[in-house]
């Protein structure tokens, strides 16, 4: 069981992408089994891209790093050239025992960027 100083040691990142309009395209909605095609749970919608900007952050108990606006599809590579190599090796290396936690998306999990990681401690 982990206690409070285990998790002043995390370094909590993400890359969300703010819409910047009313509608991020996307549709929630609770169904039961079976209601997966019911028409009164089916919208016609513009699929157009919205505008929007995506930035990538980290967080920890007691600091911040600067957001980093990103362009375009983030892919492993342009993850690590862009991210991991000038951001997050720099914030982890000032951080004597940080554990870095990233979500499971596909260029966090890129063979690329797991070499790249594999001389950091994060969270399985």
């Amino acid at each position: 069981m982990w206690n409070v100083t285990d998790w002043q040691k995390v370094v909590f990142s993400d890359e969300p992408r703010f819409v910047l309009g009313t509608d991020d395209n996307r549709v929630r909605v609770w169904r039961c089994p079976g209601e997966r095609y019911n028409s009164s749970h089916t919208v016609l919608r513009h699929t157009a891209r919205t505008a929007g900007a995506m930035v990538w952050g980290v967080i920890t108990y007691d600091s911040r790093s600067t957001l980093i606006v990103m362009r375009g599809t983030l892919t492993g590579q342009r993850y690590v050239d862009d991210i991991l190599r000038p951001h997050v090796r720099r914030f982890l290396n000032g951080l004597p025992g940080a554990i870095l936690q990233q979500d499971n998306a596909r260029p966090h999990t890129a063979r690329i960027a797991q070499d790249f990681l594999r001389h950091f401690q994060t969270l399985p």
